[in-house]
């Protein structure tokens, strides 16, 4: 009986805190209250680690101030031009000549490429010269025996000159036609000027 009546008294305190808790989750929520005030702003963090600086130009101080590229597919013979000797190739092509005003102890950086086709024996030899002083290093497109048939052969050269003064400067490309006679295609003269 002990048991019984303890039943009924758990069941009963059970139903009251079930039926409590039951009310407070039907009863609607008041309203909204009004919003307060901002808060203040947070210390700023601490500044970020300064970038790697970017890579110098040439001796980190040289830029290109100025280029100018030309180009020219035309075919040029050789064959009337006189062996052993240097000649302009804009004889026979204007655009492998350059004029090019540059300032006060700027440098001129050059590139010439070009396609040569030879028949055994051949040879031609091409290098820039500027203002018809200062050389650069040549190619030189060979063919002999026991070589038979027609070659086409690239080359390329680049020259860098000194500091130059304030003005006109000349850019030429020149071959020298050793033996037999070859033919030339697809000429690229590349010239920049280089602050000092």
């Amino acid at each position: 009986m002990k048991f019984v009546a303890l039943a009924l008294i758990l069941g009963l305190l059970g139903g009251l805190l079930g039926g409590t808790v039951g009310i407070r989750i039907l009863v609607p929520s008041g309203s909204v209250g009004p919003k307060g005030d901002k808060g203040d702003t947070g210390d700023t963090g601490p500044q970020g680690t300064t970038g790697a600086q970017g890579v110098p130009g040439v001796n980190g101080t040289d830029s290109v101030i100025q280029m100018v590229q030309q180009r020219n597919d035309s075919q040029i013979d050789t064959t009337t031009f006189n062996a052993t000797r240097w000649y302009n190739l804009s004889i026979v092509d204007p655009s492998m000549r350059f004029i090019m005003t540059v300032q006060q102890g700027s440098r001129i950086f050059v590139q010439f490429s070009g396609v040569q086709r030879l028949s055994p024996p051949a040879s031609i030899w091409v290098r820039i010269v500027v203002d018809n002083v200062l050389n650069s290093s040549r190619y030189i497109c060979s063919t002999g025996p026991p070589a038979s048939g027609t070659y086409t052969i690239p080359g390329h050269v680049e020259f860098l000159a000194a500091s130059l003064s304030a003005g006109q400067h000349t850019v030429d490309v020149q071959f020298y036609k050793e033996t037999g006679n070859p033919f030339m295609f697809d000429r690229t003269l590349t010239v920049m000027e280089l602050s000092a």
